[in-house]
């Protein structure tokens, strides 16, 4: 169960690794990152970014070497 857990967690945080280096423009145009945007900036809101991306691979690799 661990190891499904891990790798639906480290599939996810590469789609959101995809998402910082392509910068799509559906994300960009979301309206729930707009309102964050709005409150953080927009260097704020990547940094956010960057920080959950990196505790969404932390979290997947880590259940996978616990696995």
């Amino acid at each position: 169960m661990m190891q499904i857990a891990g790798t639906i967690l480290v599939l996810i945080g590469v789609l959101y690794v995809y998402m910082i280096i392509m910068r799509p423009p559906f994300l960009m145009n979301n309206i729930k990152v707009k309102i964050m945007v709005k409150k953080m900036g927009l260097k704020g809101f990547w940094i956010f970014f960057l920080i959950w991306t990196a505790l969404v691979l932390g979290g997947g690799i880590t259940l996978l070497l616990l696995a």
